[in-house]
């Protein structure tokens, strides 16, 4: 017996321990449940990430900035390599440092465009820096430094502007920029309108189908007004009618788009296969200050004159239009990120006066000269027709045959 209760109780303490562990074990399980529930969630996360970037419409760098290039020389005009070169551009403080080659060139690609600041310094010569270069969408600027001998710590100061010639690429293009949306009139607010300024570009009558689209379509050197590329920021913003995708048809607000170039020939390989012309637009980006807008435009009939018709008609219909909206940006981060908003708000209320031919009174009653009996072939049945005559009589309702069973009547109209 004592053997017995010893074995039994040393089953039941193995049984306790098996029991321990079991229970440890499952303790530990759920305990590693919300562990890797949320390991599961991240990669859920990071998954659906994935699939939004590569979703995303492509943009091509090229298409919304511009490259600044040049030549590091010294006194006597000998190429100067490993020169550094700093481009800072003044609105954000973002810089870019380069070195020369050993033919003394160096080259600063996809650069925002704006107003930049450029140094060039080596050991054994004066530092130089040139001010107020402005780069623009697309273009290509060059930038030459000239090194004197000295000290680094000495510095030369050279305040300029890039050509406005452009001898760099064979591309025909035009630019409006910040200034010229500034000063040039713009009638109701649309960028598309200054394209019409460009030498070659004309305005494209719109179609009336399904996918004729809203706005004014361009036509450059005789192409289609549906042959034209409109690119946002490097992404491709045109419709099935080859406007500018928006409600309104515009490319965009003027308060957001900061300039846009018009490319009518001789495109460069970044662009696709077009007949037309390559309408690309960069927005507005905020600065290390804050900065905003606000503005608003009416138009209402009191200020109008009244047309011809208008007077003829009775008078001049209502008319009231209210464009207004505002901007803001500034820096989240200073040198590192920033923002920009804008909103753009149109209030439309126009009455319509309308043309249209209409019957006179001697039409009205049936009177029409010179019109003589019309004979029409009516088929009864299957089988057989018979002809009918209709006779136009002034002044009285108008007779026509009509077969009621077997007879031939008169009905009045």
């Amino acid at each position: 017996m004592a053997e017995c209760c010893v074995w039994m109780g040393c089953m039941h303490g193995k049984r306790a321990v098996a029991d321990r562990a079991v229970w440890r074990e499952n303790t530990m399980s759920k305990a590693s449940q919300p562990e890797a529930g949320s390991r599961m969630g991240w990669r859920r996360i990071v998954l659906c990430l994935g699939v939004l970037l590569m979703s995303s419409a492509p943009a091509i760098g090229q298409l919304t900035t511009g490259t600044i290039t040049g030549t590091v020389t010294d006194q006597s005009g000998a190429a100067v390599p490993g020169a550094t070169v700093t481009l800072k551009n003044t609105d954000t403080g973002i810089s870019r440092t380069t070195q020369t080659r050993e033919n003394g060139k160096y080259e600063a690609l996809s650069l925002p465009t704006g107003s930049y600041e450029i140094s060039a310094s080596l050991s054994g010569f004066q530092t130089v820096v040139h001010t107020g270069i402005g780069l623009a969408l697309g273009q290509n600027a060059v930038v030459n430094f000239a090194l004197q001998v000295g000290e680094v710590s000495q510095s030369v100061t050279v305040t300029g502007e890039t050509a406005q010639v452009e001898t760099t690429t064979a591309t025909v293009s035009n630019l409006i920029d910040e200034k010229k949306v500034t000063d040039l009139p713009l009638n109701g607010r649309d960028l598309t309108q200054l394209s019409f300024l460009q030498p070659g570009v004309i305005k494209s009558p719109a179609g009336a189908g399904a996918f004729s689209g809203l706005g004014d379509k361009l036509s450059v050197a005789g192409s289609r007004g549906n042959q034209n590329i409109y690119l946002l920021d490097g992404v491709s913003n045109s419709d099935l009618s080859g406007n500018a995708q928006s409600a309104s048809g515009q490319l965009a607000g003027a308060e957001t788009i900061k300039e846009f170039q018009i490319i009518t020939n001789n495109y460069s390989a970044e662009y696709r296969s077009q007949a037309g012309a390559i309408v690309s637009a960069v927005t507005k980006s905020g600065t290390n200050n804050f900065h905003g807008s606000a503005y608003e435009f009416l138009r209402n009939d009191k200020l109008d004159a009244a047309k011809w018709e208008e007077n003829k008609g009775g008078g001049k219909s209502p008319f009231r239009r209210n464009q207004f909206g505002g901007s803001v940006g500034g820096p989240i981060i200073k040198d590192k990120t920033f923002f920009f908003a804008s909103y753009e708000g149109l209030r439309q209320s126009q009455g319509v006066n309308t043309q249209a031919r209409v019957p006179d009174v001697n039409a009205r009653d049936g009177i029409l000269p010179g019109v003589a009996p019309i004979t029409v072939f009516v088929s009864w049945n299957r089988k057989g027709s018979f002809k009918r005559r209709l006779w136009i009589r002034p002044h009285r309702p108008q007779l026509f045959f009509r077969k009621i069973g077997n007879d031939l009547r008169y009905v009045q109209l």
